[in-house]
């Protein structure tokens, strides 16, 4: 009798679960690109900022996709802030600008105490764009973007009033760690979040994808600028909370055709970048905990139930109870596997790396437990940097001049 309420309890919760996934991603709303063109008489003026610290091996491959874009060509310009890098970045950087005016190179300032390195790199960029720039586009240079990207997203933007649009880039999976990790986060995102509060006009709750943010500018500077969320390491979930706070509205949306990013390279890289997310993204130590444990109870579950099960029906001599056990095992354990395997042909990689699931959901509980750690030792390592982990947006009013203060700290 145990062992059938443990298989119904099963497939119930795997059924609440994967219902509750399948309505978070409806819900996200999906951006082809427009049809049509912005014309010269009708493109507001914007400004591409790309924060760049250690990024010579991405910074090409972003830079000759802002080249590619099909936007009026003297309506836009693109600043790279090179943030302390100890690789060829600004070589990188400095090369291409040499080939096209458009393309500027700013040499960050040393990071000040109280100051995240990517707030501070763009809050440098975006201080360093000409008067009459309307638009803000802060974009990742591990990006790829594609040609329509900017006129999509600023025809987008206009014509439903945002102060702020998030796009998020459809993500390549390289490696095998990154192909057995990653889409078990966008899982955990789609059990634990709620994807319709940042598009809500009446919630105050915001997040957004920094890969991707286009903010009106003078939006931006009623938020407090980046100044404003100084201390944050996810600075674009804090920026979009400042933004909601400041009265425009926000959208985040999925993107098809218009963006793409690889975000991490190689294991150690992933492994700070999730540990870091998953802090930010779950909130407290007690949060990270239970859903570590919850990854590793959906991990085995998976698998022991169904063989328990099993065991069950050739010991039990074909009563029903264990077969109805088996039943409900098997159904709830194969619509995870057929799920996540759906999953692996969405991010197109080979299909096996959704069977390997439940190896994917141990190593995630260790990436959750890792992030509990940097938030008992308060402290997260990014780039190469230590920072104090979990801080606190401050009132925009306070921090709208130059950089300085004491929200949060940095050891570099």
């Amino acid at each position: 009798m145990l062992l059938f309420l443990l298989c119904a309890g099963w497939a119930c919760t795997v059924a609440v679960l994967l219902v509750r996934a399948v309505r978070q991603y409806g819900f996200y709303e999906v951006l082809r690109p427009a049809d049509a063109g912005i014309g010269v008489e009708d493109a507001p003026r914007v400004a591409v900022i790309i924060p760049a610290r250690n990024e010579a091996h991405n910074l090409p491959r972003c830079l000759r996709g802002v080249l590619a874009q099909d936007y009026p060509a003297d309506r836009w310009q693109a600043i790279v802030v090179d943030d302390s890098s100890t690789d060829g970045t600004p070589a990188v950087a400095q090369g291409i600008a040499q080939g096209d005016a458009r393309v500027r190179v700013l040499e960050s300032r040393p990071l000040p105490s109280g100051w995240a390195g990517k707030a501070h790199a763009c809050w440098q960029g975006a201080a360093d764009v000409a008067p009459e720039v309307e638009w803000l586009c802060f974009l990742d240079a591990d990006t790829a973007p594609e040609p329509a990207l900017l006129r999509t997203a600023l025809r987008v933007a206009r014509a439903r009033g945002l102060g702020l649009l998030s796009l998020g880039p459809f993500q390549e999976l390289g490696g095998f760690w990154e192909r057995l990790l990653m889409p078990t986060g966008f899982f955990l995102i789609a059990f634990t979040q709620d994807l319709r509060e940042a598009n809500d006009p009446a919630s105050p709750q915001a997040h957004a994808n920094g890969q991707f943010l286009l903010i009106r500018r003078d939006v931006y500077e009623s938020a407090g600028t980046y100044a404003a969320v100084r201390s944050h390491v996810a600075e674009d979930s804090a920026m979009a909370r400042a933004v909601k706070r400041s009265g425009h509205r926000i959208a985040v949306l999925g993107t098809q055709g218009l963006i793409r990013a690889r975000m991490y390279s190689d294991f150690r890289s992933m492994w700070d970048g999730l540990s870091r997310q998953a802090g930010e993204l779950l909130g407290g130590t007690g949060a990270l905990l239970f859903a570590a444990a919850a990854a590793l109870a959906m991990a085995g579950l998976t698998v022991l139930l169904p063989l328990l099960a099993a065991l069950a029906v050739a010991r039990g001599g074909g009563h029903a109870l264990p077969i109805a056990a088996l039943v409900l095992a098997s159904l709830g354990s194969a619509a995870l596997f057929g799920t996540h395997m759906g999953a692996a042909n969405y991010f197109r990689i080979p299909i096996w790396y959704g069977a390997l699931f439940p190896a994917g959901y141990v190593l995630g509980a260790l990436v959750l437990l890792n992030g509990a750690r940097v938030r008992v030792r308060r402290s997260v390592m990014w780039k190469g940097r230590s920072y104090a982990a979990g801080g606190a947006v401050a009132d925009a009013a306070t921090f709208r001049d130059a950089p300085g203060g004491t929200a949060g700290s940095v050891v570099r």
